[in-house]
């Protein structure tokens, strides 16, 4: 988490508008599942970046491979990449992120590290409804499995107010539970509360939403906030100590017209 929302970020969302891309910076807030470490809060450049063949969309990268449009209904599939900000650092141990306050129950556990991972994004628009499903693998061998996210939403429009709520479902394979969230034998520790765990895959549920007001013909405000309810497999780790995690952020925008109207090789949503 802590380089990897350094990166370059854009929105999940395509934002209508006349431009092609949008540029600008604010602060983002995230809670985190282990006990009693504390919240990041960093300060993220925000982009949005679609041309049609190539975009970044929040922390994610991806390039079109098929796809087609028309005036109410469109699809889109799509190669894709993301890092996955889930993990700890053995400083974390004794300095949760952004923070002098201890985290004991990680003291003696092995890192367990942040990752990328790629895959395939399979979207579809009807109006303003829209779905996407993705599948993806971790390309550096940190967890070595594959995790699958759903989501479902719906944008409103109203004068200089653009709002889209959603909700996600996303699989955790048991690799991935076990290595961010399992304790192996050798790392258990009964004299804090840290046993032997090893979960099997869950299912998490989200809910989030984004509201964009236009201040003007090129600036913007940004807001996103996301809750992330965590699945027993996940919860009942003696790492973790809430049930949620939540996340947030607001950003000033700046938009320009970078291409010309007519779209480069493949027609497909904005």
């Amino acid at each position: 988490m802590k380089q990897l929302l350094l990166l370059l970020i854009a929105a999940c969302i395509a934002l209508h508008g006349k431009d092609d891309v949008y540029i600008g910076i604010g602060p983002y807030m995230q809670t985190q599942p282990y006990e009693d470490a504390d919240p990041v809060a960093l300060a993220s450049p925000v982009i949005f970046f679609d041309n049609s063949l190539f975009y970044i969309r929040w922390t994610r990268v991806g390039m079109y491979i098929l796809g087609d449009k028309d005036s109410d209904f469109s699809w889109g599939i799509s190669l894709t990449a993301q890092p996955q900000i889930i993990g700890y650092y053995e400083t974390d141990a004794f300095n949760s992120i952004n923070s002098r306050k201890p985290t004991p129950i990680l003291q003696g556990m092995d890192e367990r590290l942040d990752s990328w991972e790629a895959g395939v994004a399979f979207s579809v628009e009807y109006h303003s409804i829209f779905s996407e499903l993705l599948v993806l693998y971790d390309i550096l061998d940190r967890y070595n499995a594959f995790k699958i996210r759903a989501e479902f939403g719906k944008s409103y429009t109203y004068k200089n107010w653009y709002f889209i709520p959603s909700i996600l479902g996303i699989y955790y394979s048991e690799k991935f539970t076990d290595y961010y969230f399992g304790v192996k034998e050798d790392e258990a520790d009964p004299s804090i509360g840290r046993s032997h765990y090893s979960p099997n895959a869950a299912f998490n549920l989200a809910a989030q939403a984004y509201l964009k007001y236009d201040i003007g013909e090129h600036w913007h405000l940004l807001g996103n906030a996301r809750a992330d309810y965590f699945a027993s497999e996940i919860s009942d780790s003696p790492l973790v100590d809430k049930k949620y995690m939540l996340s947030g952020m607001i950003s000033v925008l700046y938009s320009f017209n970078l291409f010309s109207e007519e779209k480069a090789m493949l027609n497909l949503p904005e």
